[in-house]
């Protein structure tokens, strides 16, 4: 849930209001916290649990009036499910609404995943895609590695050919175990690939995309949030 991340988000979320005037627009309440502590870390290594962070913002946002509260990190969603247990806020998962767009889009053969080793650690992804009746190709551990590098360069503000060269690798590694599509399970690599793009050796199905089309959707069913307040509740990064 890093900076970039976030500001890609809202990017996102902007193209994809059928808005022609600024009024148009959905009301948006950002919540960012820098100081959430790793996910990866928490995930892998016993680092600190987010979970007293996430409540915060959480909290943070219900304050503001939130109605509808969307967090675009995947990593996160590991832990915000007990978060929002019992909340009157409507939560809108970034895992689910991928997984609605496989079901919709998906080609023929096992689905791809780009993810962090956290995702990967937590199975955040394969469990669902599993329930869902797909089967998931994961980069070998080498391009697992690759990939975090990227990730890890991104986070620090990088990004040009060599990254997206990194990543086409890691995609036709994919392609070679069957794969026809891809979840980008990475905010902060949906912040580099274009899923509207077609020039990888898979179809991508970016989380990002499909989250702000599904928030800018439930939207505009609350009366006070099409124009309305719709809560992004964005700590740090993946």
């Amino acid at each position: 849930m890093g900076p970039s991340a976030t500001a890609d988000f809202y990017t996102k979320l902007i193209a994809h209001t059928p808005a022609s005037v600024d009024q148009e627009h959905l009301r948006v309440v950002i919540w960012a916290d820098p100081t959430v502590p790793n996910r990866q870390e928490a995930i892998l290594a016993d680092g600190p649990d987010p979970s007293p962070w996430l409540e915060t913002g959480i909290g943070q946002l219900l304050r503001c009036g939130a109605e509808i509260i969307v967090v675009p990190c995947n990593t996160v969603h590991k832990y915000l499910p007990p978060l929002m247990d019992g909340k009157t806020v409507e939560f809108i998962s970034i895992i689910e609404t991928t997984i609605d767009s496989v079901h919709r889009h998906a080609l023929s053969g096992p689905v791809g995943l780009l993810a962090t080793d956290g995702a990967l650690a937590a199975g955040i992804y394969q469990d669902a895609l599993a329930e869902a009746g797909f089967d998931v190709a994961l980069p070998s551990p080498e391009e697992q590695a690759l990939l975090m590098e990227v990730v890890h360069q991104v986070k620090a503000g990088l990004s040009g050919p060599t990254l997206l060269r990194d990543m086409y690798s890691v995609l036709a590694s994919l392609e070679q175990q069957g794969a026809r599509t891809a979840v980008v399970g990475c905010t902060e690599l949906s912040t580099l690939l274009s899923a509207e793009s077609g020039a990888y050796p898979v179809k991508l199905i970016d989380p990002a995309v499909e989250l702000a089309i599904a928030t800018v959707s439930r939207a505009v069913k609350h009366t006070s949030a099409g124009p309305g307040l719709v809560d992004s509740q964005h700590p740090t990064t993946d």
